[in-house]
Parts: C-alpha cells; sequence; structure tokens
C-alpha cells in the first residue's frame, strides 16, 4: 500500500514559544507534513498514518510532571502539536482531523494486553475506525508499544499482512477482535483487544473512575514514534527497535546513554526524565 518516503525524522517538538492555538486543519497537516490531494480514500488515510506516526510521537514524558486534566482542545491541540502526546490525545485529535477531510471515522475503545494474561478496562486506549467503500480499517496513531503502520483491514477478509518487515493480523476471539504482532523470526503477541462499538469521546473519563481511590494514573516514562522503514519505542530503560521487521531490545545503561537515545529519535528539545535505576 505504501508508495512514500517520506519520514520527519528530527523535528518532534516544537519550542514553548510557538503557538497553535485552537484546532486548524492546515496548521495540523503542515506539522505532520502531509502535501497530498486530500482525498479522503486508502491511500490518503494511509500516508496521514504513517506521517503522523513520525511526526507525532506517542510520549508521557510531560505527564509526569504535568497534572492530567479532562479533553480541552486548544490544550490537547497546542499540546500535541508540540511533543506528541498519549493515546486518546493522539487518536483524539486524529478522529477530528480525519472527520473534517471527509472520512467516516469513528471512535472505538480498546484494552490493552498486560503481563500474565490479563487485560486493562475495556474503556482504556483509543483506536479509530474509518470505513472507505463499504469497508472497515483500522487505525491508529496513538498505541504506546508496537504500533500498525498502515491502516489494517477489519473483517475476516483482512487476514495477516506484513507493514515494514512485521506482521500483524485481527484474530477473533469471542467478542473481541484482538490485534496482534509477529516480528520476524518471533511469535504472535497480542497488543489489545476490541470490540467494533462507537464511543463518544466523554467515554474515556470514566477510566479514572475504575482506578483505587488513592492510585497514582500515572505510567512509566513511555515513547513510541515511527522511523524510516520502521518504529521505536523506550518504555523506562528498555529501548526496543523494529526495523524491517527485525526487532533488537536493549536496557539502557545510564544517562549518558539515555540521552542519546532521545536525542537522536525524539530531538533535543523532547522532555528528558532522569534515568530510571
Amino acid at each position: 500500500m505504501r508508495s512514500w518516503t517520506r519520514v520527519n525524522a528530527n523535528v518532534v517538538s516544537f519550542p514553548d514559544e510557538v503557538e497553535f492555538g485552537v484546532f486548524v486543519k492546515k496548521d495540523y497537516l503542515q506539522r505532520i507534513g502531509y502535501e497530498g490531494s486530500g482525498i479522503p480514500n486508502l491511500h490518503t488515510l494511509a500516508e496521514l498514518q504513517w506521517l503522523h506516526l513520525c511526526s507525532l510521537p506517542y510520549d508521557t514524558g510531560y505527564i509526569l510532571h504535568q497534572p492530567y486534566e479532562d479533553f480541552d482542545m486548544p490544550r490537547v491541540f497546542e499540546a500535541v502539536m508540540k511533543r506528541g502526546g498519549v493515546c486518546f490525545e493522539l487518536n483524539f485529535l486524529f478522529h477530528r482531523l480525519l472527520v473534517e477531510m471527509g472520512f467516516d471515522a469513528h471512535v472505538n475503545s480498546a484494552s490493552t494486553a498486560l503481563p500474565g494474561g490479563q487485560w486493562g478496562s475495556e474503556i482504556e486506549h483509543m483506536a479509530i475506525r474509518v470505513r472507505i467503500d463499504d469497508v472497515d480499517w483500522l487505525v491508529d496513531v496513538g498505541h504506546g508499544s508496537v504500533a500498525i503502520t498502515e491502516p489494517l483491514r477489519i473483517d475476516e477478509q483482512g487476514g495477516s499482512v506484513v507493514q515494514m518487515g512485521t506482521e500483524f493480523r485481527l484474530a477473533t476471539r469471542g467478542e473481541w477482535r484482538v490485534l496482534q504482532y509477529k516480528p520476524k523470526g518471533r511469535d504472535w503477541r497480542d497488543a489489545y483487544r476490541m470490540k467494533i462499538k462507537d464511543r463518544a469521546i466523554s467515554d474515556w473519563n470514566t477510566w479514572r473512575e475504575e482506578l483505587p481511590p488513592d492510585a497514582d494514573p500515572v505510567v512509566p516514562r513511555k515513547r513510541r514514534r515511527g522511523v524510516e522503514n520502521g518504529q521505536v519505542t523506550l518504555v523506562a530503560n528498555l529501548f526496543r527497535s523494529i526495523i524491517g521487521g527485525e526487532e533488537t531490545v536493549k536496557h539502557v545503561r545510564d544517562e549518558a546513554e539515555l540521552i542519546e537515545i532521545m536525542t537522536t529519535y525524539w530531538g533535543e528539545s523532547a522532555p528528558i526524565v532522569g534515568y530510571e535505576r
């Protein structure tokens, strides 16, 4: 499907003095570097998704030192355009962009796979379903772990597909569709599961209500972005790259190595939280 090669490899954050203000489609498209026709078809959708993954990373860094607030369009747009965001911020804005460009886009909820075969709450992760020519496609620019890099067909005819060397598929388990991925030479792994059910943005306000009264909703430092022919993630001190389907995992040894990784993949102005021993 992919026929473009442009990757916004360097500019993933903007200085604080740059102001974006309210949601503006033109500013959004310029920020991710989209210069296409804007026709709401599958090719446009795939290009938008890939550019978004490269330009606006998943990033919990600023949440570690800023209080979380409920959805507020100007605040979320300003934050995401400058430094990226978390799943519901990234997909919240991307959904809005797709609708304004004429796509038949809907918000779905998903629960991420946890250690020990457990799953997160039903309304946890946010994903997007886009209908084109009577076919539903899964689109996601806000997953904090390994992510699809192009739209993935949702119905049973989709099967498994290779995206930049990594296989992806949606398996059926009862009422759930489970997103799975498989780097070269590895077994299938679960990413998240979802029901094909439209949600409202306001549904994500309930996730805090499911936490214990004194729980801290902040997650460990976690970042992900698309890079040439693949993607990279950083969770605490664990750095993973999947390039051309080849997966490499390494432990960050010290503060200097952390800064080198952050500078290389997230830009010098990306927020850096101290090395976690």
